[in-house]
């Protein structure tokens, strides 16, 4: 397994190089990154061959191989949702995902509709209470965020979105067959299938299992989410022996959490030690289902004296996962 990092414009574009040089000190073996930062891609939702040609040999200098490019959402919304630049946008992740191939980036994220796209509302659900020693946390209470919302600006059903996700991977998924590359759903973040007067697909493992199966091939694969996985209140292990068994993960984002929504309508986001997972058995059981891609942390804590970009939570997570990994002997 290897160790990777998020990295975005805010990272990346404040610190320069000096960022990339940080992850490679602290040893981080690899970086997941959102296709923000490849340069075109928030203006027209695509990008050249020549623009992420730069941004790998950028993050090869430093030892780092961009192990996973992410799509962002608002960027093919109307793909999701079957506006009208919907064949563009599909055309686009296709593009994407051929040049992606070309330059040995083997994970595209394809997201999911996420019903905050359509959200009013102020979000008091969401907040950052303070952990041990004060700390802050990012915390979601459902009822507090429902309360705050308003009409949503636009309504669309599940079977559209079941619809226009399935036109997008069974345009994409040939595309990454030819370049070698996996495509990896994450799935909804808050795991809840109504949300803010509007549906979200991709919650369980049953809803994972309906995507590999109506479009099926060795390339359409999972972000396995350990946090949204434990949120839903589904077994995360048994999803791990489940899809790791047939070689469906392929990228980890490794996030520790207090509490579910079907048990508590709520949860946190916590240091790595003191979440309800024993984060040491789940790299356990990613080790036995021989998983090889990469660990990543996932979202960052604000912790008393940091920088912006979060580099002392970064530096303590990375040094939690190594000696994690290390555990395992390999």
């Amino acid at each position: 397994m290897k160790l990777g990092v998020r990295v975005n414009r805010n990272t990346l574009d404040n610190r320069g190089d000096d960022y990339l040089r940080y992850l490679q000190q602290i040893g981080v073996d690899c970086i997941d990154i959102e296709l923000g930062l490849v340069a075109g891609y928030n203006e027209t939702g695509c990008f050249s061959r020549e623009a992420l040609h730069s941004l790998v040999a950028r993050s090869a200098a430093f030892d780092l191989r961009i192990e996973r490019a992410n799509a962002i959402n608002s960027q093919h919304l109307d793909a999701l949702i079957g506006g009208p630049k919907a064949a563009q946008q599909r055309d686009h992740l296709c593009t994407m995902a051929e040049l992606l191939g070309e330059v040995g980036v083997p994970v595209l994220g394809i997201q999911c509709y996420q019903a905050a796209n359509a959200a009013t509302g102020s979000g008091t659900g969401r907040s950052h209470p303070e952990g041990r020693g004060g700390y802050r946390y990012y915390h979601f209470d459902l009822a507090a965020e429902e309360a705050a919302q308003g009409a949503p600006r636009f309504t669309v059903s599940a079977d559209q979105l079941w619809e226009n996700l399935l036109l997008i991977y069974k345009q994409v998924i040939p595309v990454a067959e030819s370049a070698n590359i996996k495509v990896a759903m994450h799935g909804n973040d808050p795991p809840l299938y109504e949300l803010y007067g509007n549906p979200q697909i991709m919650c369980r493992f049953a809803d994972f299992d309906r995507l590999f199966s109506e479009v099926p091939s060795a390339h359409n694969t999972m972000t396995f989410c350990v946090g949204t996985r434990y949120e839903s209140g589904e077994d995360i292990f048994d999803g791990i022996r489940h899809f790791g068994g047939q070689g469906k993960i392929a990228h980890v984002h490794f996030r520790n959490v207090r509490g579910t929504l079907p048990a508590n309508g709520s949860y946190s986001e916590v240091f790595l030690d003191e979440g309800d997972m024993h984060m040491q058995r789940v790299v356990e059981a990613l080790h036995a289902v021989h998983y090889q891609g990469a660990i990543d942390f996932d979202h960052v804590m604000q912790i008393t004296g940091d920088t912006a970009n979060g580099h002392q939570y970064v530096a303590y997570s990375v040094g939690y996962v190594r000696a994690l990994l290390q555990g395992l002997g390999n």
